[in-house]
């Protein structure tokens, strides 16, 4: 019981954090992404969560690591594949974007989303620029 009390009151602090990014207040989700990661190190949403509250304060070192994190801990993270992928690419690392995407799909085979995103992303984002 004292486990799933935790959890809720992990979702419930996620859920903060979330929704000060809907209201774009960065800094305040970022206090609690952070507090959220010593506390649940292992909880791959609060990466997820926390490389998108980086990138939009401009750490972009820090949100590619974040990324990876989550990755790390969840190889079907969808966004985080992604997210990593356009980051990279505001970098301007195009190649290591595609190496990224690449091992997505490799560790992802019947995802066809993963699969969409490795033959289309970089393209697309390249002609058309960033949309996140």
């Amino acid at each position: 019981m004292s486990m799933q009390l935790n959890k809720s009151i992990l979702i419930k602090k996620l859920d903060n954090a979330k929704k000060y990014l809907e209201e774009s207040k960065n800094e305040k989700a970022l206090k609690i992404l952070n507090k959220l990661i010593k506390e649940t190190p292992t909880y791959d949403e609060i990466w997820l969560y926390l490389g998108i509250t980086k990138r939009r304060l401009g750490n972009i070192d820090g949100a590619i690591d974040s990324f990876k994190m989550a990755i790390e801990i969840n190889s079907t993270m969808l966004e985080a594949w992604g997210l990593l992928t356009i980051t990279l690419i505001d970098q301007g690392n195009i190649d290591m974007a595609r190496e990224i995407i690449d091992k997505a799909s490799q560790l992802n085979p019947y995802n066809s989303k993963i699969q969409f995103f490795r033959n289309n992303l970089v393209r697309i984002y390249k002609k058309f620029g960033p949309f996140f």
